[in-house]
């Protein structure tokens, strides 16, 4: 079957970058040059997929959301959910926040947590993680997937993504990477099996795997994960 894009593909595509464009203006200085960085990394296909599989009504919570790119990106794909987003920097959250006021996206909210030792207390419809459980010591992320688990209301919906432990050359390049970004930080990366096992012992099923193949050689990874009603 031929695939064509429809005029309204085209449509949504040019909304999604115009949004791209707005929500990079609403940083400053150098933090612009790191919200362009970030869209280029995770790129507005990969955000694209991620959207897809999150819920469209409830609370959803963006683990790890540093200025609150995604989660504003989310929030205004999702205008009927509420997107918390979690991180450790108050810096950060308070420019997040900013962002948000200036763009004029109102369900969105922005809260200081350490998530190696954050316990979600509300029921939640969906969360996702990206690029952040491999800078959790592995006992401390086992412990969250289980918390999240415990609070995602049945027929919700976790989205991880994360680094594949191959191509063992794209893994040190994303650890060169890591190391420049986070110099301070303890890496645990975990192959994409090692990830399907522990999501599948926490209780989540179906678990689909995604490989996300880019022009940059890093070995991003996508899992699917619902917890049965």
């Amino acid at each position: 079957m031929k695939f064509t894009i429809t005029e309204n593909a085209h449509d949504n595509q040019n909304s999604k970058r115009q949004l791209r464009a707005r929500i990079i203006a609403s940083y400053g200085g150098i933090i612009r040059l790191y919200a362009f960085v970030r869209f280029k990394i995770i790129h507005l296909r990969f955000l694209e997929e991620i959207e897809q599989y999150l819920p469209n009504t409830g609370t959803i919570l963006d683990l790890g959301c540093g200025f609150g790119l995604f989660s504003l990106y989310m929030a205004a794909c999702k205008p009927h959910a509420h997107i918390i987003g979690l991180d450790i920097n108050a810096r950060r959250l308070q420019i997040a926040r900013a962002s948000a006021r200036q763009l004029g996206i109102n369900n969105a909210s922005f809260v200081q947590q350490d998530l190696r030792w954050w316990r979600p207390d509300q029921t939640i419809s969906g969360a996702y993680a990206l690029d952040i459980f491999h800078h959790l010591p592995i006992e401390n992320g086992n412990r969250l997937l289980n918390d999240l688990f415990a609070r995602l209301e049945p027929g919700g919906r976790f989205l991880l993504k994360d680094i594949d432990t191959l191509p063992r050359p794209m893994l040190w390049f994303t650890y060169l990477l890591d190391a420049l970004m986070s110099p301070r930080d303890n890496f645990n990366y975990r192959s994409a099996g090692a990830w399907q096992r522990q999501l599948a012992a926490v209780g989540f099923a179906p678990i689909y795997l995604h490989y996300l193949w880019d022009i940059l050689p890093y070995p991003h990874i996508l899992l699917i994960c619902d917890k049965p009603r």
